[in-house]
């Protein structure tokens, strides 16, 4: 049998790998996307002053051919095939073409459609995937502590100085965990002398990619079946089931208890929070919990099963059934909500006034679509503000950080496109008053 242990590759597109790359050399998503928001912001910008020159320069040109474009359509108005002619022969003369003007806009709208939509897309697999990975390490966690049962230090500890001791009530306990050392450490503290611990529990956690002949899930699931599923001893049930009619035993109802409060302190502890933001990877909303629920789990898993994993999914469930138990004791604390709408109401803002801002300065130049711009005020945050709705915390800040560095940059922007356009301008007149020159001397 080929090994059935769940292994979650890290998702291997463009922006998955740039964003991986950025994490670890940061250690931290939340930087990582700042920084590339920074870095794709910058190149559109360049990008910006490109299409905004062309568009400039064109504007400037058709103001300048406009009398005569009227003239001709008065004069040669009633014959088209000559007005066509004549208006070929001004475009010419100004060296207008009506494919390139609209081609660097059609560009740059096709090329932010392409980032934005791939963008969003990996910045959400990667999302998926540590979410499944949160999901996947506390479901280890618990499995692992459950272990105890079967760990002589452990055993030894419970029938002796925790004998007839009850978890909370009596006595507490601190875990240290470290996932890639393989290995948990137990402390306990008797409340009558919190200051002192017992022989600590050390306890080398599984890893099932050790080995390649056990189905993973089905390993949990047989532990939990074992030491925490609390069965009814009912002496007239007809039932076959053999691991049924057992009731756990003190020191197991314990060990159950303590799985469920270490693997909450796990799960709270090594949660990616920013700000108020509790659970980067999901919405930041107040209808939102920070919490990983069974149908999120269960479609992000599918993705990472083997064929064969699927099959045995679908015959046994053991996933919806271990999950029940990895989350019993985070539904018992109050984590709160994962916002209040502020990356979306701060996504709306942003880009209402980055539009603001760059119309203002457009139209100071005189180059302003205002039927285009009236539009995108209210198309462009509206968009903007579902996408940050309904989807990962980590895109909303993206498009915060993108939508402040376009505002900081539009002044530069707007008067490197104006200097650029006169400069330009002053070499084209230079040049029609050479050609007039020459033909003047020809003429003589």
């Amino acid at each position: 049998m080929d090994s059935l242990m769940i292994v979650l590759n890290y998702p291997g597109g463009m922006w998955e790998s740039i964003i991986g790359g950025f994490n670890s050399a940061m250690g931290s998503y939340i930087w990582s996307v700042i920084i590339l928001a920074v870095l794709v912001r910058i190149v559109f910008v360049i990008v910006d002053i490109f299409n905004k020159y062309f568009n400039m320069k064109n504007m400037n040109i058709n103001q300048k051919m406009q009398p005569e474009l009227e003239a001709i359509q008065k004069k040669y108005g009633h014959d088209k095939v000559l007005l066509q002619k004549k208006q070929q022969e001004i475009y010419k003369k100004y060296q207008f073409s009506m494919v390139g003007t609209c081609l660097p806009m059609l560009l740059v709208v096709v090329l932010q459609m392409v980032v934005f939509l791939t963008l969003w897309t990996g910045l959400q697999n990667v999302s998926n995937y540590n979410i499944a990975k949160q999901y996947e390490d506390t479901k280890m966690v618990y499995y692992n502590v459950l272990r105890l049962n079967e760990n002589e230090d452990a055993v030894q500890l419970f029938e002796n100085e925790l004998a007839g001791l009850t978890f909370k009530e009596d006595y507490t306990i601190s875990a240290t965990i470290d996932l890639e050392k393989k290995e948990m450490i137990f402390n306990f503290y008797l409340n009558d002398n919190p200051n002192e611990s017992l022989i600590p529990v050390s306890l080398t956690m599984v890893n099932f990619n050790e080995d390649t002949n056990v189905n993973a899930n089905e390993e949990i699931y047989k532990l939990i079946d074992k030491y925490a599923s609390e069965y009814v001893d009912d002496a007239e049930s007809n039932s076959n089931d053999t691991s049924g009619n057992a009731v756990l035993t003190e020191m197991e109802k314990n060990i159950k208890q303590i799985a469920e409060e270490v693997t909450a302190d796990y799960y709270i502890d090594n949660l990616q929070s920013f700000l108020w933001i509790k659970n980067i990877y999901k919405a930041e909303s107040p209808t939102t919990s920070p919490v990983f629920d069974k149908s999120e789990i269960t479609n992000y898993l599918q993705n990472y099963y083997s064929e064969e994993e699927k099959l045995i999914e679908k015959q046994y469930n053991y996933e919806e059934q271990i999950f029940d138990y990895v989350i019993a004791g985070l539904n018992e604390r109050d984590l709160g909500v994962n916002g209040y709408y502020i990356l979306v109401i701060l996504a709306v803002v942003s880009s209402f006034l980055s539009i603001f801002i760059s119309n203002k300065l457009m139209k100071k130049s005189g180059t302003q679509n205002q039927a285009g711009g009236k539009m995108m005020y209210f198309i462009m945050p509206l968009i903007l503000g579902l996408f940050t709705l309904m989807y990962t915390s980590l895109f909303a800040i993206y498009i915060i950080i993108g939508q402040l560095i376009m505002m900081a940059f539009s002044p530069l922007t707007n008067l490197i496109v104006r200097k650029w356009v006169e400069k330009s301008g002053k070499k084209q007149e230079e040049k029609r008053k050479e050609i007039v020159d020459v033909d003047y001397r020809r003429k003589d």
